[in-house]
């Protein structure tokens, strides 16, 4: 219920009006990272009928319905927007069904998406022509509604393993070229700084290019925390310790301090719950401190001079949560779903290398947690890290 780093006093912390107005969703933004990816199936029908059925057969599942009435319309929507699932009528204005799978089999975009033909002619041959036609299916009308529902959730399925398979595969590549760069990048980037660090010492104090010198050893080790930054977006490093009590109070005050480098230290931080002795979390003390610390250094640019910024510990049945709270100018919707794209920098942040949210929501990715983001426009922003406990050590104690 105190804060052993407050700057100026240790006294009971106010409520959180972040919080509280999230919770009465007062203007509030809020994004959870990772996004989910928004499943979509095409129909294309001339038919209103059709529409209205898959309307309802899909609004339970929350996917999206893109309709189209005839196959031009449903080419171009199709080859823009590349739906999970799409469903043509054979015989439509413009282009027939058949004509359409086989132009969409050939377009490298839609080669490989789940195809199924709708039509009352219900001849071997014509099933034979459908599935000659690259499609994955053949359905005859009047269509059995359990069954087109029984396939749009088989192949919607198979759309997020195949999607998932794809991001392995995608993680594997860049993982694998990202080790062979940061090896050479580290070599020349030591070999600068200790040169420098080595003509640092040997200058004199009164020496013209000692400040230069410097800002060599400054911007080689920011060079190297980008360096580590981007492995660990790749998921090529991970750090596979896991931090207790101790630990978590350790890695709140040394992110604090490295935080309030360069700025004004005139901020306190007020701490306010705790986790047990015998609890040990999925994630080790270093990866913990630079997740706090980027999330901190974000809190306390946002904050005005002699700000405070709460960090209040919730535990969960198989988690904590760990929410900091600034009262600076918080975010609106655009400008909080930018501060997650890797590289983006706000124009008042020039040592930003736009790395500091991605890399701590891919820290959280690594063991199994979780970054939400709420904000209220001109009142605050709420950054909460949702980490998991380790089991082992929770029952071991």
């Amino acid at each position: 219920m105190y804060s052993p780093w407050d700057n100026r006093g240790a006294h009971p912390p106010p409520t959180s009006s972040i919080l509280a107005d999230f919770a009465r969703g007062k203007d509030c933004v809020c994004v959870k990272i990772p996004h989910v990816h928004s499943q979509t199936v095409l129909v294309a029908d001339d038919d209103a009928a059709i529409h209205a059925i898959f309307r309802r057969l899909l609004k339970p599942l929350g996917t999206r319905l893109i309709s189209c009435r005839d196959g031009t319309s449903a080419c171009e929507q199709a080859l823009a927007q590349v739906p999970e699932i799409i469903f043509l009528d054979v015989v439509m204005p413009g282009m027939d069904g058949t004509d359409l799978c086989r132009k969409l089999r050939e377009t490298p975009a839609t080669a490989i998406v789940p195809i199924i033909l709708l039509s009352s002619l219900g001849e071997p041959t014509d099933r034979l022509k459908g599935l000659e036609a690259g499609a994955n299916d053949y359905l005859v009308k009047p269509i059995a509604l359990p069954e087109v529902l029984a396939k749009v959730r088989t192949y919607l399925q198979l759309s997020t393993l195949h999607r998932k398979a794809i991001e392995i595969e995608r993680r594997r590549a860049v993982t694998g070229l990202l080790r062979g760069l940061a090896h050479q990048f580290n070599n020349i980037l030591c070999g600068l700084s200790g040169s420098a660090q080595v003509l640092d010492r040997r200058l004199g104090g009164d020496h013209p290019a000692k400040d230069q010198v410097k800002v060599i050893v400054q911007y080689s080790q920011r060079a190297a925390t980008i360096s580590q930054q981007l492995l660990v977006l790749a998921g090529a490093r991970h750090d596979l310790g896991s931090a207790g009590s101790k630990e978590l109070s350790e890695a709140i005050r040394s992110a604090w301090e490295s935080a309030l480098t360069g700025i004004a230290r005139s901020h306190r931080m007020v701490v306010t719950g705790s986790i047990e002795p015998g609890v040990r979390l999925k994630i080790g003390e270093a990866d913990l401190q630079a997740c706090l610390f980027h999330v901190l250094q974000n809190a306390l640019r946002a904050s005005p001079q002699g700000g405070e910024i709460q960090i209040q510990i919730q535990p969960e049945a198989s988690a904590i949560r760990l929410g900091i709270t600034d009262l600076g100018c918080g975010m609106t919707q655009q400008e909080l779903a930018k501060s997650m794209e890797p590289f983006h920098q706000n124009w008042d942040r020039p040592s930003d290398a736009g790395l500091g949210l991605p890399f701590v929501r891919a820290l959280m990715e690594d063991c199994g947690g979780s970054l939400e983001l709420a904000s209220v426009k001109g009142s605050g922003t709420t950054a909460t890290l949702r980490i998991p406990i380790d089991a082992t050590f929770h029952v071991a104690a």
